[in-house]
């Protein structure tokens, strides 16, 4: 049915008083995109372009009833329909051809949630992450080919999201109409459970099987949810059938993700599979460069390398130690951020400190000490002096102070029965060399990097 002038005239007037009251964004939004089918029965049935917009318009009852009774002078209630919802051939020509446009705009809208920060530019090629790197690249230059799926597991903090967001941003950039969909494996879940508590399974089914790319990140979420993994089984099987990528993280390899199905753990393997792994120093080194320059800090490169000596885990935390560093210069309005100042940022903030594990034990440090410098374990804790076992046996002490939670007393036992003072001077000998003697952060690193 095409619509009368007075029906024209009082859409006008809804929009008119829908710009007044909401604003230009709300408007443009949600307001201009809707279209008046018809008013039948003082019922206004107005297409909207998907469930999200139904909540909004469900609240707008006062701009209906305030141009119904200006326009019309009747009271006019209203329905709202998708496209999905209606049968375009029940209206004339010019009706029809809107609502098309409509549905047409509907199929392509999509939110990516695509960081546009995270790009392949800025990404800090290190040892521990080239192969998934290239991979990466790969993978966004040839969507849907040889690596479909592509699955990259790694600890939090290294780099996956960054990559897999650089994934999306690249395709889009050069096929802008891709529909490119990135989630944490915790909004896919509440994704499904909210369309399945609201019967709208056809509209979260439509949203992630028509994807070009899907990117979901920390799989190893899904554990124990049955009905999200078969759900997303079935999405997983659309996707690959059409020739669309999948990109998938987890902290642990298909292999290891024991509370899935092996139906879904092999097809995680069908493309390639690549871990991402912790930062080296000079990795780090390069990584506190890049991050410098991003947040326009002038750190000297001996404090960068204090820090990259002080923090081996992840990229995350080096991030964070620049961020408090920052923080701790301008509260203290210190201009020169030397050695000290670094020091003394770190220390006030608990996740960038040397992580305690509680599987190493003081055995095994001073295995891997002894090891390392090519000593035995019975000189290190022995009375002799010379440097090529003191210096060894400082550094063994160093260590197990860090890494583990023994008192300095219960140190000075496993080496001899020495007073809890010689592990002191040890500590302290080893903290202002690691300030400055780029070997020896190296040498600590590769230590650590042992232990793990």
């Amino acid at each position: 049915m095409i619509l009368s002038d007075r029906d024209k005239k009082f859409w006008t007037r809804v929009k008119e008083l829908a710009l007044d009251n909401l604003g230009q964004a709300t408007y443009d939004f949600f307001i201009e995109p809707a279209r008046l089918l018809q008013i039948k029965d003082n019922t206004a049935e107005i297409c909207i372009q998907n469930n999200m917009h139904r909540q909004f318009w469900e609240k707008q009852g006062d701009l209906i009833e305030t141009a119904g009774f200006e326009i019309l002078r009747v009271a006019i209630r209203f329905s709202l329909y998708t496209a999905d919802d209606i049968n375009l051939n029940d209206y004339e020509t010019a009706t029809s051809s809107k609502i098309q446009e409509t549905a047409t705009f509907i199929t392509s809208k999509l939110e990516s949630h695509l960081n546009p920060k995270y790009t392949f530019e800025n990404f800090v090629q290190g040892e521990g992450n080239r192969m998934t790197l290239g991979a990466a690249i790969a993978v966004a230059n040839d969507p849907g080919g040889m690596y479909n799926p592509l699955f990259i597991y790694g600890g939090p903090g290294l780099g996956k999201t960054h990559l897999m967001n650089a994934i999306g941003n690249e395709i889009l950039k050069t096929t802008p109409q891709a529909r490119v969909k990135y989630v944490s494996s915790e909004n896919f879940v509440s994704d499904y459970v909210q369309s399945s508590r609201k019967g709208k399974m056809q509209e979260f089914t439509d949203e992630y099987r028509t994807l070009d790319l899907l990117l979901l990140d920390d799989v190893q979420f899904f554990a124990d949810k049955e009905g999200t993994i078969n759900e997303f089984f079935q999405t997983f099987n659309t996707l690959y059938d059409k020739g669309a990528q999948i990109v998938i993280s987890s902290d642990r390899p298909p292999s290891e993700l024991n509370e899935f199905e092996e139906r879904l753990k092999s097809r995680f393997s069908w493309g390639l599979t690549t871990d991402i792994t912790a930062p080296n120093y000079e990795d780090r080194m390069a990584i506190l460069l890049n991050k410098v320059d991003e947040m326009s800090l002038k750190v000297p490169s001996e404090t960068l390398a204090y820090i990259a000596g002080r923090i081996d885990s992840n990229v995350r935390d080096l991030e964070g130690a620049l961020k408090n560093l920052k923080f701790y210069a301008d509260t203290n309005r210190i201009d020169s951020i030397d050695i000290d100042t670094a020091a003394k940022a770190l220390s006030t903030l608990e996740s960038t400190l040397l992580t305690q594990d509680k599987d190493i034990s003081s055995e095994k440090i001073q295995e891997e000490v002894a090891n390392f410098y090519k000593i035995s374990v019975a000189d290190m804790i022995s009375k002799k002096r010379p440097k090529e076992i003191a210096y060894p046996r400082q550094i063994a002490m160093y260590l197990i102070r860090e890494l583990t939670n023994k008192s300095l007393p219960a140190i000075g036992k496993e080496f001899g029965g020495r007073d809890h003072t010689t592990v002191m001077y040890a500590q302290s000998q080893i903290s202002k060399k690691m300030k400055t003697d780029t070997q020896l952060q190296k040498d600590m690193d590769t230590i650590k990097s042992n232990l793990r």
